[in-house]
């Protein structure tokens, strides 16, 4: 070969070699310029999670003041979910939770002091009174002044509260609320490197949000009150239910297994609320850390506003300082079905919003996606980019703002007719007219751990779940609340699993539940969790007595054969009933 032809050769290699490597060459050519092109293989998965959850046949109205679902809908809640989600939303709103519903800590009662704070006094919750019994020294459901009522600031400092009963005791018309950090705690693990741990936090700035938030969760009155008329406010309540519902299966009441002690004779035997409980994850940020993070109040899209007191400088700390928080999601669910409807709700302006698994919403707004004729109107798809590689795909284009899409008619007369939304409110005391509650938009709801096809059903908040998003399942997760042996403390079952996203930070659980978390697989099934249906709140009960040992039996919930004491049976005895 001449020197001219290997020469020749060489420069060819050269250009191609530089060819490949740049990243201009061909990158728009195979991505294409719209992302609904053959490289996007994004847009295949989604497919599978844009089903219209609701029937077709789903509407409401309001009827002298109350949210009426019309015919032929028999049961929302599973015809109609996201429906159904506005209406929570809408009658939560009118109710006014953020004042007269009870937090998690007028739920379970006890006063942990925090550092620096001169007339805070350390509580216990006190025992449920005896039938009969009232005083200083007892709990009484039906009580209307329990001992520590009168203190403004901690009224349940040894009883639980609900501030419904009581709103003209405070003097700005609702109790003072304290923000606490995150209740499913979820730290960096593999993302440990500082420079991973930034670049991760710009690409998802929800996950930002979360770690710096404050989280207030309500409970209406019929799930204050099960919880209250149960003995189910401290750790020694949750215990002897544990021990009843684990006797019943080693030794049964009367004829035993395979029957069951009647569960609310007196003595729940497991934790089962009423249809009508709701409870509401509320996630909000104080206006300084959100104005370093770039958010704004919009005059279009404004943030309901409160006066919360939360950590002054770390969620982790120990100084609460009252201030200013926006309301950036909220996690709303209902016992309308067993195992509880979830949906979830965030501000239209939340970065990211859509980000992994879209938007999904079948009643309130419409999709503000480029949609062809014909086409439903119910998913907003995540945002999408190219990433100029020599080899070219479609990849998700995080951490921008998504339109919010039009209201639809129905959830607009709904809106109008109860009064929500239609005015400004300068006050941090929010009211049911506010004109903010418009901000906010359905990510999605979840009635089912699975779809009918056996897909596990993702459900995640941007905010609520940042960081893991694409592993995060409502139901799925808080099938794993639960109590053991001694208590919720620690969790019998933790939220997360063993296991890396590929952000790096723990995953969360999805699809359905495995038996062996609750019970052994050995003959009898020994109890080794029992759900406290589907509720974390139970991970704040305190303990009445310094060990947290229950007494033999509450005074106020003897039934009328108390189980005997858990005993189990000898090796020779287990082998002679296989």
């Amino acid at each position: 070969m001449s020197k001219l032809i290997r020469r020749r050769t060489l420069l060819a290699t050269l250009a191609l070699a530089f060819a490949v490597s740049s990243p201009v060459i061909a990158a728009d050519a195979v991505c294409g310029k719209e992302p609904n092109t053959a490289s996007n293989n994004i847009r295949w998965v989604t497919y599978l999670l844009s089903k219209p959850q609701d029937a077709a046949q789903c509407a409401m109205k309001v009827v002298d003041g109350k949210i009426v679902v019309q015919s032929p809908t028999s049961n929302p809640a599973m015809s109609c979910p996201d429906m159904f989600s506005w209406k929570l939303f809408a009658d939560a709103v009118k109710d006014e939770f953020w004042k007269k519903w009870a937090a998690d800590q007028e739920t379970w009662p006890g006063v942990n002091c925090p550092n620096g704070d001169p007339k805070c006094q350390q509580t216990a919750p006190l025992p449920i009174c005896a039938p009969g019994q009232s005083g200083s020294n007892c709990c009484d459901p039906d009580a209307k002044n329990n001992p520590g009522y009168n203190d403004p600031r901690y009224p349940a400092k040894y009883c639980p509260f609900f501030p419904g009963d009581r709103l003209s005791q405070f003097p700005s018309g609702m109790p003072e609320r304290l923000g606490v950090a995150p209740s499913k705690a979820h730290t960096v693990s593999f993302a440990a490197d500082p420079f991973m741990r930034t670049k991760l936090m710009e690409e998802t700035p929800g996950r930002k949000i979360r770690q710096s938030m404050a989280e207030i969760v309500f409970r209406n009155k019929p799930m204050f009150d099960y919880v209250f008329r149960n003995n189910l406010y401290h750790q020694e309540g949750v215990i002897q239910v544990f021990r009843r519902n684990a006797d019943n299966i080693w030794n049964g009441s009367g004829s035993g297994a395979p029957y069951r002690v009647a569960n609310g004779n007196k003595a729940i035997t497991e934790i089962d609320f009423p249809a009508n409980a709701v409870m509401i994850k509320s996630d909000w940020i104080s206006k300084e850390r959100a104005l370093q993070m770039g958010l704004r109040d919009d005059p279009d899209t404004p943030y309901i506003k409160m006066n919360i007191t939360s950590a002054a400088t770390d969620n982790n700390g120990t100084i609460l300082e009252p201030g200013e928080h926006w309301l950036v999601a909220a996690h709303f669910s209902s016992k309308d079905i067993p195992n509880w409807v979830w949906t979830t709700f965030e501000h239209v302006n939340n970065p990211g919003r859509c980000d992994y698994t879209g938007c999904n919403d079948s009643y309130g707004y419409r999709s503000p996606d480029k949609l062809q004729v014909g086409q439903a109107m119910n998913y907003t798809s995540p945002k999408l980019k190219c990433d100029n590689l020599p080899l070219p795909s479609w990849v998700f284009d995080l951490g921008k703002k998504y339109d919010g899409g039009g209201m639809n008619r129905d959830l607009g007369e709904v809106f109008r007719a109860l009064d929500i939304g239609q005015r400004d409110n300068p006050t941090l005391v929010p009211r049911s007219g506010d004109r903010a509650w418009l901000s906010y938009r359905l990510k999605g709801s979840q009635v089912n751990f699975s779809d009918s096809m056996g897909r596990p059903i993702h459900l995640g908040n941007s905010v609520t779940e940042g960081g893991f998003v694409t592993t995060s399942s409502c139901m799925t997760c808080h099938a794993r609340a639960g109590t053991s042996a001694k208590g919720t403390l620690p969790p019998a079952l933790g939220v997360f699993v063993n296991g890396l996203t590929d952000s790096g930070y723990l995953p969360g659980t999805l699809g359905l539940p495995l038996p062996d978390w609750f019970h052994k697989s050995g003959q009898p099934p020994a109890l080794t969790v029992l759900q406290t249906d589907f509720v974390w709140g139970f991970l704040t009960a305190n303990c009445s007595t310094k060990d947290c040992t229950p007494p033999a039996a509450p005074p106020a919930l003897t039934a009328p054969q108390e189980p005997k004491p858990l005993t189990l049976p000898s090796a020779r005895e287990r082998s002679e009933r296989r």
